[in-house]
């Protein structure tokens, strides 16, 4: 069961590049500027062996981004080489989408950096309902004992 936590906010009309099982294998889709609804798997609570609690949305954002076909590649391999020919144009102009994916932790530290976080993009932002918040987790390392920070998306209390 999904459930839509907010918006990705596309900025700007964008060409984007699914791919498949065979690496040499790509469609590229055209996605207009837009708000798109940004969804997770439902909320959850997890226990882990240590008696600790960990809860929220955990795993990734799914985005899906309705747009057309510019171009792709489907024809044959043998041993990666393409065997006969293929219209890269064939498809072009027909409707596909693309399925955009990001880890809950890029989301909330986009929102709470958004300057310097690796998760900013010029073309896209996020933007959550009310109802949720983005928040800083510091914690130990088990590793090294020393104070880490990550990011999260919670249901506000």
């Amino acid at each position: 069961m999904k459930k839509q936590i907010g918006w990705f906010i596309l900025h700007e009309d964008t060409e984007f590049t699914n791919t498949y099982e065979c690496a040499a294998w790509y469609e590229n889709v055209f996605v207009k500027a837009g708000r798109y609804p940004m969804e997770v798997p439902d909320y959850r609570i997890l226990h882990n062996e240590w008696g600790n609690e960990v809860y929220g949305h955990i795993n990734m954002i799914g985005v899906v981004l309705p747009g057309v076909i510019t171009s792709d590649e489907f024809g044959a391999r043998f041993y990666g080489v393409p065997i006969g020919s293929y219209d890269n144009y064939k498809n072009k102009g027909k409707e596909s989408s693309y399925y955009f994916r990001q880890y809950l932790y890029g989301v909330a530290s986009a929102i709470l950096h958004p300057k310097d976080s690796l998760y900013t993009s010029e073309k896209y932002t996020y933007e959550l309902f009310p109802e949720y918040e983005a928040k800083n987790i510091k914690f130990i390392s088990d590793f090294d004992g020393k104070e880490v920070n990550t990011w999260g998306i919670f249901e506000k209390n």
